[in-house]
């Protein structure tokens, strides 16, 4: 299995954000129970945005590739509430992301990718909802945050909430058919303002 890993350090930032985690995916057949530890970003339990649905290419490429930030770049954030900003920043991505638990592991035909993210509160106010996170591949179909504990490359993003400058980091993570190729990632943030309560990073 291909594995390609940018790491590139990033700003000092990240809320543990995105993403308070979701749903445990299935291991394979006698694989371990996830460990406890989940990711910040929420996971999709059916909302606009599930693993399942197809996103039309003009939904996926809304923010137009020319204007995707890349690994190591910061995205600002703006909340549709007064005081809500987070500087985001993808400090690295990797593929195929490994669980430090050696018996677990994504279902049979799936694989995991993982994105390095880091978010600090630059507002006025304390930032408490989450947004989400999608990693998209190339036809534009999208894939939500997965819970799958620590990984070999780090430990996952959790927090409940951000102080004015307090930050998080930490590694959110997706579940994707094995021969797709994902090339996108976007965070949203929960009260979104049109063309500004988001990010993409092309990867």
């Amino acid at each position: 299995m291909r594995q390609t890993a940018s790491v590139l350090a990033a700003t000092a930032l990240l809320p543990a954000l995105l993403l308070t985690a979701t749903a445990c995916q299935s291991a394979s057949e006698g694989s371990a129970t996830a460990p406890a530890a989940a990711p910040a970003v929420p996971v999709d339990d059916g909302a606009p945005g599930t693993d399942e649905e197809p996103v039309a290419p003009d939904r996926a490429d809304a923010a137009g590739a020319a204007k995707d930030a890349h690994v190591g770049d910061s995205v600002r954030v703006q909340g549709r509430e007064v005081g809500r900003h987070l500087q985001a920043v993808l400090g690295a991505f990797v593929d195929p992301a490994v669980s430090v638990e050696p018996n677990y592991a994504p279902p049979a035909g799936k694989r995991w990718v993982a994105a390095s993210m880091s978010f600090v509160n630059v507002g006025g106010a304390s930032y408490g909802a989450l947004g989400r996170m999608w990693a998209y591949d190339g036809a534009g179909k999208r894939y939500p945050v997965v819970r799958t504990g620590e990984l070999t490359t780090g430990k996952p993003l959790v927090f409940d909430s951000l102080a004015v400058g307090e930050r998080a980091e930490g590694w959110v993570v997706f579940e994707i058919p094995e021969n797709q190729r994902i090339v996108r990632l976007q965070y949203q943030d929960a009260n979104m303002r049109p063309n500004s309560g988001g990010g993409f990073w092309a990867v």
